[in-house]
């Protein structure tokens, strides 16, 4: 490297081309219905949202004040919070471990396809990576020069870290643990810094416990008991769990990371192998127990990772006099790239290979035209209704003049955040324009018993080149004027 092109310099040379890079490709590539749905929830701002807290909402309708609702303008809200991620990324890294090891770890974390499209998709795993980071970096920095008040930033980004992601609570108890096993730390416990710092998380969570408390603390009881009550041993999801694990940073990294927490934890009477240990294995060990049982998504396990590719920038730079260790790294990080580059390419090039079925970026567009032409038969105040978010989100977004659409609570399902604006009186008399996708489970069931008369309609068929993503199910519902649209539970039980 040359004398002039500090480890600093050279990280934030990376850091700024992917995130151009990444400005750029967002106007390329239609909305994810995840991020649809986000930009719905930006429509109405509350204090919180059924599913997640509201803080990639929020982020979302800043950015949209400013520059609109076009793709990218929505998608600058990723690029926000990435660009905070990798900051303190390698902020941390620099302090633990030296600036080597820190621009290793950010170089791995450009490549990784996760942390690569989270600089273009917006979801609430953008401001829990960048608050995550940021703890993590005010934790070593209060640690490392024995002040308190570090503490308090670091309870701001554990705060705003629950505002994106409830898995943020981890931070609580690894915060505590990393003062804990420190002499430092617990000199730092007997004065009041750390206690204040856990009151302002508090303090800045506190919206979504307000919102929790005025509907029965159903978001809560959604992320805890809804997960868990579908919970039954099935040893194929731990095979599923390795392939999108592996598939979200790519084969060789994943093992890496994996292995890089636990050759922490044997490091642990170090101080900054210790830090990085507390903050990646409690994750992954999670992941790992949980597997069996459950379906673990590929973007659960993401918090783990800051301090893993911290943990691995510094095995390498420790290894690097190892020819195997030099293979190694240029290896998984060529691999990372291609997987990157695939993941970029998929939505825009067809003829690469990739499951039709799950190609979540296609259809969106000609399905609002088709729904754009049926809605032109219908009365003016037809409404539209996506069984289950996606449809109804993408719908809300592509449709010219972006109306109000419904989601399945129309039958009594559970529409999460389009629950809490359902509207009976807009589905009672009226004409419905239903959409199904048949790659959903069975939905919106009970609309024989909400619609006088039902017509199906001619499908909408998607490809993905010459093979099938899916065909949209079309109906003309004309609801009943005496049918039963049931507010969801946790609105209608409201104080």
């Amino acid at each position: 490297m040359p004398a002039t092109l500090t480890p600093a310099r050279a990280a934030l040379l990376l850091v700024a081309a992917s995130l151009l890079f990444h400005v750029a490709y967002a106007g390329l590539v239609a909305l994810s219905p995840q991020e649809a749905y986000y930009w719905s929830w930006s429509r109405q701002l509350a204090l919180s949202y059924f599913d997640h807290p509201p803080l990639a909402a929020w982020t979302i309708r800043g950015f949209t004040s400013l520059f609109g609702d076009g793709e990218r303008a929505i998608r600058l809200a990723a690029t926000l919070h990435s660009g905070l991620f990798f900051l303190f990324l390698f902020l941390s890294g620099r302090r633990l471990f030296g600036g080597q090891a820190a621009l290793l770890a950010t170089a791995f974390g450009l490549l990784a396809p996760i942390t690569s499209l989270g600089q273009v998709v917006i979801t609430p795993d953008g401001p829990l990576l960048s608050g995550w980071a940021a703890c993590l970096y005010f934790t070593v920095r209060a640690l490392d020069e024995e002040d308190g008040r570090w503490l308090l930033a670091a309870g701001l980004a554990t705060g705003l870290a629950a505002l994106g992601k409830y898995t943020a609570f981890l931070l609580v108890a690894q915060l505590g643990l990393a003062l804990l096993l420190d002499p430092r730390g617990r000199r730092l416990i007997a004065t009041p810094w750390p206690w204040l710092g856990l009151l302002l998380a508090g303090l800045v969570f506190s919206p979504v416990l307000l919102w929790n408390v005025d509907r029965r603390f159903v978001s809560f009881l959604f992320q805890s008991e809804g997960r868990t009550s579908t919970f039954a041993f099935n040893p194929v999801l731990v095979g599923r769990f390795i392939g999108l694990q592996a598939l979200s940073v790519s084969p060789l990294l994943w093992l890496a990371l994996m292995a890089a927490p636990f050759l922490a934890a044997r490091r642990w009477r170090e101080p900054s192998w210790r830090v990085a240990a507390i903050f990646s294995l409690p994750l992954v060990l999670v992941m790992l127990v949980i597997s069996p049982f459950h379906w673990v998504k590929m973007n659960w396990g993401a918090p783990a990772y800051p301090a893993a590719l911290l943990a691995l920038g510094a095995l390498v730079v420790e290894g690097w006099a190892r020819a195997w260790v030099r293979r190694f790294t240029w290896s998984a990080g060529a691999l990372a790239a291609l997987f990157s580059l695939y993941t970029h390419l998929m939505p825009l090039v067809p003829a690469l290979p990739f499951p039709a079925r799950d190609e979540m970026f296609a259809g969106w567009k000609q399905l609002a035209a088709r729904v754009e032409l049926e809605r032109r038969s219908l009365p003016a105040d037809a409404l539209v209704v996506g069984c289950t978010y996606k449809p109804a989100a993408e719908l809300a977004y592509y449709l010219p003049g972006r109306p109000r659409t419904q989601s399945a609570g129309v039958f009594g399902e559970n529409g999460l955040q389009f629950d809490e604006w359902l509207d009976p009186a807009a589905v009672r008399g009226k004409t419905l324009l239903i959409v199904i996708d048949p790659r959903e489970r069975r939905s919106c069931a009970r609309k024989e018993q909400v619609c006088a008369t039902l017509t199906q309609l001619e499908p909408e068929p998607v490809l993905r080149g010459d093979d099938p993503v899916t065909a949209f199910e079309l109906y003309r519902c004309e609801a009943r004027a005496d049918a039963e649209v049931p507010l969801a539970r946790w609105r209608s039980g409201r104080r």
